[in-house]
């Protein structure tokens, strides 16, 4: 890094532990392929002002086979109106008193994920049970591992 870059760092830039009082929201659509199938990625590009916060430095996945896709491998919202309620209520149990933040949504080949980063995995896992049992259709899986400088966010560009 040089001279200038140290002078003119971007505040909440990387390794920051500044504390989020709430999240930044502009959601950008990326379109890429996945073994040969149309992926896209809702990214909320606003969070690059907080990527790297050491207060979420554990980044979680929810994933789930879509019940009705389309022949793209999308989502067919008339005959799966259930994942509107899904998708509503993954960012309001997660995200209402800021425990996560869930910067990305992948959609291809008939599965969704959510790339979630929290600061309290105890407290994630919680949520993560109240939503299976509201969705028992949806078979929710999930991960989680160390990602202090948000490189899974910061790899979708």
């Amino acid at each position: 890094m040089g001279f200038f870059d140290n002078i003119f760092k971007k505040k909440n830039e990387s390794n920051s532990s500044e504390l989020i009082t709430e999240i930044p929201e502009s959601w950008s659509v990326l379109t890429s392929e996945n073994n040969g199938n149309l992926m896209l990625v809702r990214k909320n590009v606003a969070c690059d002002r907080i990527a790297g916060n050491k207060n979420y430095s554990t980044s979680c996945g929810i994933a789930f086979k879509l019940l009705s896709p389309n022949a793209n491998g999308l989502p067919d919202i008339e005959n799966e109106p259930e994942l509107d309620n899904l998708e509503d209520d993954i960012f309001d149990f997660l995200e209402s008193d800021l425990n996560s933040i869930v910067p990305i949504v992948i959609t291809t080949s008939g599965f969704r994920e959510f790339v979630i980063y929290t600061k309290d995995l105890a407290e994630f896992n919680v949520r993560l049970e109240k939503l299976k049992k509201k969705y028992p259709k949806y078979e929710l899986t999930t991960y989680d591992k160390s990602d202090q400088n948000w490189n899974t966010y910061k790899s979708f560009k």
